[in-house]
């Protein structure tokens, strides 16, 4: 026998199904545990069949709350219920989430927008549905207020940023975003913050993979690898008479062509499952991802820190988050600076972009607006 499905009619008349989740979800706001507000929701839909309206559906999971926990627990949903809730649906129209100014900030966030606008715009957005009477809202529709909204606030193009990054998540082909630069410069950072902003949630890093690399091959069979990048040269027995500033960069490029090995073939199995990835690294050479421009959109992008006293300061400051000194690192920070003079220039030489990173939040707005322009060029909003 078919399930009897249960409609709610809303005071504006939209008819939609009755979800007990979203009943769920009220009912612990009253204070009621988990357990007490599925036994509630499953006693409301007990009791009726076909389609009921929102005030009818009010008063008889108020009369249900006061019969089970009493007259406050009861007149405390109501309360709540005064407010409205704004839920957020799929196209079916079959399920509902709550409106989240967080969730939807985090995306206007993904067009440059800096948060503070971005939170302020969202609280818009949620207060222009309410006014409107729009309290069950598609997420089409959702996205369609935001972006006249930000049109009205901010002006068109970020208006076609946002509508990009939500159209990204149907691409055809997945988004490539790698972040290469120097030793310290603020890479793993910003592939963490990019990777929320733009709910891309495949990263991997170059020195992961190098460990792995490093677990399979012997340290005779390929020295280079089980140093850091900036040693790699004093393990090229080939170059005997090089000077030491050509042997940094013969050693980095040397390991970096192996670690590259690995890369490669994470970008190649996201490509194949169409599954967007941000890859941050030192061994991230510009230039290297060309073959893969017919597969994917791939955005690189080289950080730097030009400043020394501030690469310096970054690697004191990191000793307090993790088990990595800062000695080892100034010992070697010419050799470090010799690789980021090299990135910096492959980065000119081969057209990509080059981000400063001195202030973080300035940064990050940067590599945004880097990568959407990227993206808006090949891509039709």
């Amino acid at each position: 026998m078919a399930k009897k499905k249960r409609f709610v009619v809303d005071d504006s008349g939209e008819k939609y199904p009755f979800s007990k989740g979203v009943l769920v979800r009220s009912l612990i706001k009253t204070g009621l545990s988990v357990e007490d507000a599925y036994k509630v929701a499953d006693s409301v839909a007990s009791k009726f069949k076909g389609t009921i309206s929102i005030n009818e559906l009010v008063e008889l999971v108020y009369s249900v709350l006061k019969r089970k926990f009493g007259k406050k627990v009861a007149n405390k949903y109501k309360l709540l219920v005064r407010e409205r809730q704004v839920l957020v649906c799929e196209e079916c129209g079959k399920t509902f989430v709550p409106f989240s100014r967080g969730i939807l900030a985090g995306s206007i966030m993904s067009a440059g927008v800096d948060v503070n606008e971005a939170f302020k715009i969202a609280k818009e957005v949620h207060d222009t549905l309410k006014k409107r009477g729009k309290y069950k809202v598609t997420r089409s529709e959702l996205r369609s207020i935001t972006a006249e909204l930000l049109k009205k606030k901010l002006g068109e193009e970020f208006s076609k940023r946002y509508l990009l990054w939500r159209k990204a998540k149907k691409l055809e082909k997945p988004i490539i975003i790698l972040i290469g630069g120097a030793t310290g410069v603020g890479k793993s950072k910003l592939a963490s913050e990019l990777s929320g902003v733009l709910e891309i949630n495949r990263t991997a890093s170059t020195d992961s993979i190098r460990e792995v690399m490093r677990k399979m091959v012997s340290k005779d069979l390929v020295p280079s690898i089980h140093v850091s990048s900036y040693e790699a040269g004093e393990f090229l027995p080939q170059l005997p008479k090089t000077k030491k500033e050509e042997r940094i960069i013969y050693g980095f490029l040397d390991q970096s062509e192996k670690v590259l090995t690995g890369v490669n073939a994470i970008i190649n199995r996201a490509i194949k499952e169409n599954v967007s990835l941000i890859v941050e690294g030192i061994h991230l050479i510009p230039g290297f991802a060309e073959k893969f421009k017919d597969k994917a959109h791939i955005v690189h992008i080289i950080l730097s820190t030009l400043d020394e006293e501030i690469h310096k300061g970054r690697f004191k400051s990191r000793e307090k988050s993790s088990q990595r000194t800062s000695k080892k690192y100034l010992k070697n920070f010419k050799a470090i600076r010799k690789i980021q003079e090299f990135l910096y220039e492959k980065a000119k030489e081969k057209n990509i972009p080059v981000v400063e990173n001195i202030d973080f939040d300035e940064t990050r707005n940067r590599v945004l607006n880097v990568v959407t322009e990227r993206l808006l060029e090949e891509i039709e909003v």
